[in-house]
């Protein structure tokens, strides 16, 4: 399928997925719903306006074989020295020099992508390629809101608990409606400009915008509680 190109820009996906997971092992590969978990984010990606090519990036035959039946490029092994845990910069710069030196052309932006965030959707990643490429941000990712907020949050210091934030527990500091929205990132999609990426070494940058997404796509699969929430919204919503 021929992609759009916005702005002329060349723009490549990048899928992150060692075989490592220490919480959940081979989660990438876990069946949510009868399809496994990396099958979401790919199909997610290859859906979108922008992105010219889908590549993951992984250590294990088993999450390069299902990558490659459900349609996105395992080019490459990942090496064994960003195949532990590492910064997630160093495996997106490592794709960016692979797909440079093999079509001896560019990259202008590179979306970094987690298998584990499984209902973002295409729309959420096309979002944060746009605020980059239209926008004159350097990176975009994709977030939700904060819930559980700073200003509540304690620290255990020799048995006393104390307030991680300066102030005191009373007034509107206690009503979540008085408090400004904060957002974090949700995992499922960063979107950032070549050269910026290699001059902050960062996915998010200095120069950054975000794309909230709701709740029920937020989702993020680090324990193995959260394979169960995502298997019942997953089956809920038939995906």
């Amino acid at each position: 399928m021929v992609k759009d190109k916005l702005n002329g820009l060349n723009i490549i996906g990048v899928i992150h997925a060692r075989g490592g997971s220490k919480r959940v092992p081979l989660k990438n590969i876990k069946p949510i719903n009868g399809k496994p978990l990396i099958s979401y984010i790919i199909k997610a990606a290859l859906g979108t306006k922008f992105l010219r090519r889908v590549i993951v990036s992984t250590d294990h035959p088993d999450i390069s074989r299902i990558s490659l039946e459900c349609g996105a490029e395992v080019p490459f092994v990942r090496p064994a020295e960003i195949a532990e845990d590492c910064p997630s910069e160093w495996v997106t710069q490592h794709a960016v020099e692979f797909v440079e030196a093999q079509e001896s052309a560019k990259v202008d932006i590179v979306v970094t992508m987690q298998p584990t965030t499984p209902f973002c959707i295409s729309e959420d990643i096309d979002a944060c390629i746009q605020l980059v490429a239209e926008k004159g941000f350097d990176s975009a990712f994709t977030a939700r809101v904060v819930r559980e907020r700073p200003e509540w949050m304690f620290r255990l210091q020799e048995g006393r608990a104390g307030l991680f934030m300066d102030g005191v527990m009373q007034g509107d500091r206690g009503i979540y409606q008085t408090l400004e929205k904060l957002y974090m990132p949700n995992g499922a999609a960063y979107a950032t400009r070549r050269d910026v990426l290699y001059a902050e070494n960062a996915v998010i940058t200095k120069n950054s915008s975000l794309h909230p997404m709701p709740d029920e796509r937020s989702v993020d699969i680090d324990e193995p509680i959260d394979m169960l929430y995502a298997e019942f919204l997953a089956t809920r919503q038939g995906s």
